[in-house]
């Protein structure tokens, strides 16, 4: 398959497109086909070296969020699962492998449900940003029949 990876922090120049082997969905995840694949400010800063990265790395497949198919479940993953549209979220956090590959493999809770009228595309925006959005919201509490002023509502998380 092929993937974006990097061996090295810096610029952008760091980026290849390599092949790589389709992975294989373990315990409690799902392989999921990529269609869209979703940057965050945390993706080209982990990129840039100004992030820590994971004790032993030797290159890195980039970008947490992403939307596709899923196309095989590891053990304890329902079979039913085969098939669906998912918008997936913190794929690569804390590990290796992201979304800017042909194939990824993610924890079945990190795979959401995505409904049929919404793009792959819209799909690959909503992981960190949105995450990030409701718990923002939601932290103290909750938000239930309040009214709500988010002051600053720019950039991925505002939109």
């Amino acid at each position: 398959m092929k993937a974006a990876i990097y061996t090295e922090t810096g610029t952008p120049d760091v980026l290849k497109i390599v092949d790589l082997p389709k992975p294989s969905p373990g315990d409690g995840e799902v392989l999921v086909r990529i269609h869209a694949s979703g940057i965050n400010p945390s993706d080209t800063k982990t990129r840039a070296g100004l992030f820590p990265l994971p004790e032993g790395w030797e290159r890195i497949v980039p970008h947490n969020d992403g939307a596709g198919i899923i196309e095989a479940v590891g053990a304890d993953v329902p079979d039913a699962r085969i098939g669906e549209r998912v918008w997936l979220h913190t794929t690569q956090w804390g590990g290796f492998d992201g979304t800017a590959a042909e194939y990824t493999v993610a924890r079945a809770d990190r795979a959401v449900r995505l409904p049929d009228n919404v793009s792959f595309d819209a799909g690959a925006t909503f992981g960190v940003p949105l995450l990030t959005a409701g718990n923002a919201v939601s932290m103290n509490g909750p938000v239930d029949g309040k009214t709500l002023l988010i002051q600053g509502g720019a950039g991925a998380v505002g939109n």
